[in-house]
């Protein structure tokens, strides 16, 4: 791959308020948290419902879903693909709007917490093919979101989610370790 394309698919970041334990001493607790994590949008629907009120009379209500993936990738020659069994769903306009955020990529930026890195990544499955197709398949390049922890020793570290507890502590989750010389390029989202 001599140029690399631009990932078509929009990043976004989602929360949900949630209760977790933590240790305090010899005890345990639950506390308050929120937790974070950062997907790309490969569909959308609105889906139309009827209900019955209770007067005979019967009510449409409708309703947004919007289908999400972690990770996209591009063979050479191919349109981009994502895992279609790793879909995630979230639905209910208010949920839509109130818990997300549309990140924007950027040209240039430093010391950013949100980035997408795109790098030759051999592990990534794809589509059904012939013996004959996956014979000429090279290396696709991945496009991955989520939030910078670092580099040290020619690897990056990237987390797809992250929960922030009320006393201010975070914890990572889903962290990927890349070799700085896989990576093909890495903007910032914001």
């Amino acid at each position: 791959m001599s140029e690399l394309e631009n990932n078509p698919f929009e990043p976004i970041e989602l929360w949900d308020n949630t209760m977790i334990t933590v240790k305090e001493g010899d005890s345990k607790k639950l506390v308050d948290a929120k937790h974070y994590h950062i997907r790309y949008v490969v569909g959308e629907s609105t889906d139309k419902k009827f209900v019955d009120d209770g007067s005979n009379k019967v009510e449409s209500m409708e309703d947004k879903t919007v289908y999400l993936v972690s990770s996209i990738h591009k063979q050479r020659g191919d349109p981009f693909h994502y895992d279609a069994s790793a879909v995630h769903s979230i639905s209910g306009k208010d949920r839509i709007d109130g818990r997300t955020k549309h990140l924007s990529r950027l040209d240039f930026c430093d010391g950013h917490e949100i980035v997408e890195v795109s790098y030759e990544s051999p592990g990534v499955e794809c589509c059904p093919m012939t013996k004959e197709e996956a014979i000429e398949k090279h290396i696709p390049i991945q496009y991955l979101a989520g939030y910078y922890l670092g580099r040290k020793d020619g690897l990056v570290k990237i987390a797809l989610a992250k929960t922030e507890i009320e006393s201010g502590d975070t914890i990572f989750e889903n962290i990927h370790i890349i070799p700085d010389a896989v990576i093909r390029e890495m903007s910032c989202l914001e």
